[in-house]
């Protein structure tokens, strides 16, 4: 804590900035619980699941879901499975080393390698042509790895730095200091290429319980806090000298169905009790009574927003609510189920509502409360029926969250657990192959048809959108839909 303090302050050295009289120059934002050390995050350290600015990846997403030029100005479909960029020029890294070539290809290799990539790369994927330019081949054909390469996931790092302890990148910010389960610290990168942030520091703060979170705007103690549940946001907005500000939709709220486990988490290899479980889901009251409607949520039948898979939405209806169809497929005989819910995400009156309309109907659902370390020790041994989650749209590919969670194919240790059916796979495939945005989203759709209406391996429950409540000195604030491409380099604090 004392490291902490001395950020604190800290007072700015930094004589080529505007200096605005008054105006306080660190930033103090309340996350949620700390999952770098997951074994899934350990090498994407402020990258995923908190983004701090630091690294970019070669393009953005923008708030639209629409690709943008990041560190690759340009890039072109040289074949069916073969991408060129060609990068940015007088862009350095943080600690003055150039960006090259080179340097792009090492993080798209250390991804393949540690397995947090979802795009098919492999150690062979990259081929550098000369300092500027690279061409990138996935393992499989994949048509859609410009809208994947967008996610955070993918931001570049200088080649040898440790990115489980001290990533050196070349965004807005660079690193000052990470306190497992305390803070991350980030600080004005001198180096950036683009316009200098006005603020010094920002400090993340993580604060698993949303209480606290709340308390610690309320106080004073931070000026900003990530993702507040609907049930809450109400009470601050009443709050003053506090605002509660909301993001495009750019999330649902899901329940993935283990449709391959073993026993004693079996049961949902029938596809009758998943239409149960479907069928006895009001997801219109749990919109408008529990997630607070108002804009806060939506009725939607699709795991990713719509608006992604265009006109084409409308071909995914989901499973009606019928609560007297789900007892008959019952046939009066109760069943007991496990649900796991993502404690980062789910508020506890979400799972309570879900636990209750089952109950209605013969499902008798346990749940206990975990942490983020035992939820994915849970989630990929394969040690629930229900896992009960809210997945954003973190990148440009309408095929995002299917290739990733139920294709049989992902490298997401969970998917052996939730992946669907041949069928499901082919029209994955599809939309991976397309040749054009709009096949690509005609086959996300199919897709999402199949796993939803035919085969019930999913169960969208809300669209939602993310919510953030700050002080109202904090300006410049322009919430994105996808939590992870959140950007703070545009925020400052007025006096």
């Amino acid at each position: 804590m004392r490291a902490l303090l001395f950020l604190l302050l800290l007072p700015s050295c930094d004589n080529r900035s505007e200096v605005h009289r008054g105006e306080r120059r660190t930033l103090r934002v309340a996350f949620g619980a700390d999952e770098f050390h997951l074994t899934s995050n350990r090498e994407r350290l402020g990258r995923y699941p908190l983004n701090a600015g630091m690294c970019e990846p070669l393009v953005r997403l923008a708030s639209d879901f629409s690709v943008a030029p990041g560190l690759a100005i340009r890039w072109e479909q040289r074949d069916s499975n073969d991408v060129r960029f060609i990068l940015r020029g007088g862009v350095t890294f943080s600690d003055g080393a150039p960006l090259d070539a080179p340097a792009a290809a090492y993080t798209l290799a250390q991804s393949a390698r540690t397995r947090t990539d979802y795009s098919f790369l492999s150690d062979s994927s990259v081929r550098v042509i000369d300092d500027t330019t690279l061409d990138v081949r996935p393992a499989r054909i994949n048509r859609r790895l410009v809208d994947q390469l967008v996610h955070s996931t993918y931001g570049l790092v200088l080649p040898g730095s440790d990115t489980s302890s001290r990533p050196v990148c070349t965004g807005p910010f660079r690193l000052a200091e990470y306190v497992a389960n305390d803070h991350l610290t980030v600080v004005r990168n001198e180096r950036y290429r683009g316009a200098r942030t006005r603020l010094d520091t920002v400090i993340f703060r993580f604060i698993h319980d949303e209480t606290t979170r709340m308390l610690a705007l309320r106080s004073g103690d931070v000026d900003a806090i990530f993702d507040v549940n609907r049930s809450n946001a109400g009470a601050l907005e009443q709050v003053r000298g506090l605002r509660v500000v909301m993001a495009p939709p750019g999330a649902v709220i899901v329940m993935y169905m283990n449709v391959n486990g073993t026993a004693p988490y079996q049961q949902l290899r029938d596809a009758n009790l998943r239409r149960a479980i479907a069928s006895a889901i009001d997801r219109r009251t749990l919109v408008e009574k529990v997630l607070g409607g108002g804009g806060r949520a939506a009725v939607i039948s699709t795991v990713n927003p719509p608006s992604v898979l265009g006109a084409h939405a409308s071909l995914v209806e989901g499973v009606a609510f019928d609560p007297e169809a789900a007892r008959r497929m019952l046939g009066g005989r109760r069943r007991t189920l496990k649900l796991i819910a993502n404690p980062s995400t789910v508020d506890r009156a979400t799972v309570e509502y879900v636990q209750a309309q089952l109950a209605q109907v013969g499902f008798d659902v346990t749940v206990e409360q975990l942490d983020a370390a035992a939820f994915e020790s849970r989630l990929n041994s394969g040690a629930f029926d229900i896992d009960l989650e809210m997945p954003s749209q973190n990148d440009a590919n309408p095929a995002f969250l299917l290739a990733l969670r139920w294709y049989s194919k992902s490298n997401v240790r969970s998917a052996v657990f939730t992946h669907a059916s041949p069928r499901f796979d082919l029209l994955v495939e599809r939309a991976l192959s397309a040749t054009t945005d709009d096949e690509a989203r005609r086959a996300a759709a199919e897709a999402m048809h199949q796993l939803v209406d035919v085969e019930v391996g999913a169960i969208p429950l809300a669209g939602t959108s993310r919510i953030y409540a700050m002080s109202d000195r904090v300006r410049g604030f322009v919430p994105h839909p996808s939590r992870i491409n959140q950007d703070w380099s545009t925020v400052w604090l007025a006096p």
